[in-house]
């Protein structure tokens, strides 16, 4: 059932794909459905992989969704790993507490299990590929695309530990969740919602259908609205995360980001789901603090670039693997971070 509406990509050696159930968290028997996109030869045979990338999915959102995409990363020699978060896609599915688990997880939670997952990967890499030899970096997708933000920007007191981030040579934020089109404004939303969780705490309500808005596929987006695993009757504990944090990371929290950490990110501006606008303030207190940042703004897209129609979805995902070329090219010769710089696709 996974992945049964896959966007694809013109790739003429799409690698292999594997999946795998593996506990993320310690102490927890919950499993988790991961998601491996791996490069190989014109034989077939595995590649070490220029880099390794942890995908951190959004909202209603699941890996599979994007196997087609994470093609072409492999055919251009990376690896992409990727988990269903817990409470969405198969993870929560498949789970036997169905009910009682869609959507019941919180910011930091999440931030554990983006730990756990880094330092997974990169056992794995340095097993097979030698110590270090592999660079990782994170990339999220809206919901994600905050999480990855808020990774790197929590107080020290707060998971992640510096040691999990001192594994992450790069991070990447596809149309990320650092603030959305709200139908009534936050300064209610976000002490409404406080205080019915306060009061139900394990307060379920479906959100309504996912928007025409996500993509200007419009066939893309009835599919993922006939999706049981993008179903958005959740628990909305998950959601006060990414409505309070998102706002603290633009204006605040973004001191905290690692200046050796390089970043990315790519947002359409005609996004009605997620702010181009915060994305754009992001990239240019990033860039005040004499950070590494890109910011692509795409003309028009919206909210799923790497799902838009025709040759835009290409367009979008080679922002992607045009940075990490460089960024690889940077790591492997140690050369000083690139400049902060942004650009406009039309």
């Amino acid at each position: 059932m996974a992945g049964r509406y896959r966007v694809s990509y013109p790739v003429s050696n799409p690698g292999t794909e594997t999946q795998e159930w593996y506990t993320l968290r310690e102490g927890d028997e919950s499993a988790f459905f991961l998601s491996h996109w791996f490069p190989t030869s014109a034989v077939g045979e595995p590649v070490q992989p220029k880099a390794a990338i942890v995908f951190v999915h959004g909202f209603a959102d699941y890996c599979q969704r994007y196997a087609g995409v994470f093609q072409g990363f492999t055919e251009r020699g990376y690896q992409v790993s990727g988990f269903d978060q817990f409470g969405f896609g198969s993870t929560w599915y498949e789970s036997p507490e169905r009910v009682s688990t869609h959507g019941w997880t919180t910011w930091p939670e999440q931030m554990a299990d983006i730990a756990s997952m880094v330092k997974l990967m990169r056992a794995r890499l340095d097993k097979k590929w030698g110590e270090g030899v592999v660079p990782i970096y994170l990339l999220g997708h809206s919901m994600g695309g905050g999480l990855v933000a808020g990774f790197f920007t929590r107080d020290a007191s707060s998971p992640p530990g510096e040691d999990v981030k001192s594994l992450v040579s790069g991070a990447m934020l596809s149309s990320p969740w650092l603030d959305i089109h709200y139908p009534i404004p936050r300064s209610i939303a976000v002490p409404v919602l406080r205080a019915a969780l306060y009061m139900f705490p394990r307060l379920h309500l479906p959100l309504g259908p996912l928007s025409d808005d996500l993509s200007r596929d419009k066939q893309l987006c009835e599919a993922n609205r006939q999706d049981p695993l993008s179903s958005t009757h959740v628990h909305v504990r998950c959601l006060l995360g990414p409505l309070a944090g998102g706002p603290r990371i633009v204006e605040e929290e973004y001191t905290r980001w690692p200046k050796r950490l390089p970043l990315l990110i790519c947002h359409g501006t005609g996004d009605k789901v997620t702010q181009w606008a915060m994305s754009e303030r992001l990239y240019q207190n990033l860039k005040k603090s004499d950070r590494s940042v890109r910011l692509v703004s795409f003309e028009g897209f919206y909210h799923e670039g790497f799902f838009e129609p025709g040759e835009d979805k290409l367009k979008f995902a080679r922002a992607f693997w045009d940075w990490l070329d460089e960024q690889v090219d940077v790591h492997a010769h140690g050369r000083p971070l690139p400049p902060s710089d942004d650009r406009y696709v039309t």
